[in-house]
């Protein structure tokens, strides 16, 4: 017997309802496209509450919703606080963070020892524009010439 589309959705919907995840997802992933946003939303949601944020990123791509960004953000913000900074710039590079946050990653890994490749990691990547920011300023050899050295 061929099952339709719609009772798969509707019994996933039914799991979800009921807090089991995984046959929901299962279900949902099956019938991608007759899954509405919202059972989308709110399994993506189950999933950032039990912190399986991998299957997050998944059911968002799958859903065509988008990720919970202020979400994402925040637990980076809280890892961050606690210094664990690799956690922290997981979540940033997931919830695409802005530029003062980077620049807050930066003055934290500044004040751990030994991290100076990853500060400097960081603010290439999200803090120095482009080569173009340093083709205005002299360089070493110009300035000892114009100090007349």
């Amino acid at each position: 017997m061929m099952r339709s589309p719609e009772s798969e959705v509707l019994v996933g919907r039914r799991y979800l309802e009921h807090g089991f995840i995984d046959p929901a997802m299962r279900l949902f992933a099956r019938n991608t496209v007759r899954v509405p946003a919202s059972d989308w939303t709110r399994l993506a949601e189950r999933l950032m509450e039990r912190d399986r944020i991998v299957d997050v990123v998944r059911v968002c791509t799958m859903g065509g919703i988008p990720l919970p960004r202020e979400q994402l953000l925040a637990r980076g913000d809280e890892l961050l606080r606690r210094k664990d900074v690799d956690g922290a710039i997981y979540f940033y590079e997931l919830a695409n963070a802005d530029r003062a946050r980077w620049s807050k990653m930066v003055d934290v890994l500044t004040q751990l020892p030994d991290r100076d490749l990853r500060a400097i990691d960081v603010a290439e990547r999200y803090l120095v524009d482009d080569e173009d920011d340093f083709e205005d300023q002299p360089s070493f050899d110009e300035t000892r010439v114009a100090a007349g050295e």
